[in-house]
């Protein structure tokens, strides 16, 4: 049963309250539409006001119909609004245990006063707790909570909660569902940029881990539009730091750079330190791809630094795991390994993170020329990649693989590796 609070103040107890402190009689109040003797009954709760009553009172009194009913103080919903805008901003700042006791207080005050879309904002916030410290079953629980009071959400909101929940369900191994709720949503969404940019954001990833760049691409085009309408600048930052991997996937680098320059500086600008950390991870990850390892190196050496301040451990893991590819890449073996066994603990709940570190792993062998070890950590990683459909990466795992079959000499299994390759490149768009 969804909690709603307890109201300690029975209505004809505050009638009476908010009567007597206008300093008015009982019948000041009820005339001329209704008798004194009938106001008495409704304030000592022999008698049930009717609805037409009820209006009629809160007219008199300066009030909602709900602020009366509920004993809502005027503009309370506004005022827990700002504190759970406060909370996230904590949130983001690393003050996980002082949001957390936030988010929990303001959703209790607004079951108590029947603020269904303030309660779902509260339920959301707490699940982005659960998110950012890694746990994201709990997220995906808080998130469906969330979802039960979503009806009086505004829509920014609603498509925020179908973002996280579609994340959670990728980072489970099921790109699939991921995709096909946002699909879900968007072919239901009102007219609102802020809430379709949102929504657009959160399909890019997963379709381009499952092959589908060109409809990732089409997300990026309209989002490009959406986002000069968008008012949120947290969403239009989430836009330009997702759309980043579609310019470097079709070979644009340098448009893909400075998404994430202004994704980064959006996010700094609302306070939002954890983004603007991804941020520099994501521009490491950038970097490293275009060949220029020292900067990828500082920049994402000072991402992980900010993510393990803040405690965001996913994010911590996810620049580390980049951090390693480097190291390796520069011709520090043995650092990257030590930096891959750092994060490995973290990585259970992420199948995406998992295949990666494991590849990692893989290549880490390779290099130290333990060619067993490698072809056995590699075609782990295939084997989880190509479970999770992440046909992405596990057509670059399978080219590893046959690179170090071919080494050993074992070329009829190198071929074997390369075809597997190929077949999980097929079930791309390109």
């Amino acid at each position: 049963m969804t909690y709603r609070g307890e109201m300690t103040e029975p209505l004809g107890a505050r009638i009476r309250r908010l009567r007597t402190g206008r300093g008015w009689t009982q019948r000041e109040l009820a005339e001329p539409g209704y008798d004194r003797g009938f106001l008495a009954k409704v304030e000592t709760g022999s008698r049930v006001p009717s609805e037409e009553m009820l209006a009629y009172l809160a007219r008199r009194l300066g009030l909602t119909v709900d602020e009366l009913r509920f004993g809502r103080p005027r503009g309370i919903a506004d005022e827990l609004r700002a504190s759970l805008d406060e909370g996230y901003r904590d949130l983001e700042q690393g003050r996980v245990a002082l949001a957390e006791e936030r988010f929990a207080a303001v959703g209790k005050q607004a079951a108590g006063y029947h603020l269904d879309d303030v309660e779902c904002y509260a339920r959301f916030c707490i699940a982005e707790v659960r998110w950012q410290l890694f746990d994201v079953e709990g997220a995906q629980k808080q998130l469906e909570h969330a979802e039960e009071l979503a009806g009086t959400a505004p829509p920014w909101l609603r498509a925020m909660i179908v973002h996280r929940w579609s994340g959670c369900r990728y980072l489970s191994g099921d790109a699939g569902a991921a995709i096909a709720r946002v699909d879900e949503e968007l072919a239901s969404a009102q007219d609102d940029p802020d809430a379709e940019l949102c929504l657009l954001s959160a399909l890019i990833h997963p379709l381009m881990e499952m092959g589908g760049l060109h409809r990732a691409q089409r997300a990026a085009v309209a989002g490009r539009r959406l986002a000069k309408a968008a008012t949120r600048p947290d969403f239009v930052a989430r836009f330009h730091r997702q759309a980043s991997q579609v310019w470097q996937a079709t070979g644009q680098s340098g448009r893909a750079e400075q998404d994430l320059i202004e994704a980064c500086r959006l996010f700094a600008s609302v306070g939002f330190d954890r983004d603007a950390a991804r941020c520099r991870w994501a521009r490491g990850y950038l970097l490293r791809r275009r060949g220029r390892l020292g900067e990828a190196r500082s920049e994402l050496t000072s991402a992980r630094d900010q993510l393990a301040a803040i405690g965001a451990e996913e994010g911590f893991a996810g620049a580390t795991l980049e951090l390693a590819e480097v190291r390796l890449r520069q011709g520090a073996p043995a650092e990257a390994a030590a930096l891959v066994s750092e994060v490995w603990p973290l990585l259970a709940q992420d199948v995406e993170s998992l295949g990666e570190a494991t590849g990692l792993r893989g290549q880490i062998a390779q290099a130290e020329g333990d060619l067993p070890t490698a072809t056995r950590l590699l075609r782990e990683a295939a084997g989880i990649q190509t479970r999770a459909a992440l046909h992405g990466a596990a057509v670059s795992t399978a080219l590893r693989l046959g690179d170090v079959l071919r080494q050993r000499g074992q070329l009829d299994e190198a071929v074997e590796a390369y075809r597997r390759g190929l077949d999980s490149a097929a079930g791309t768009e390109g």
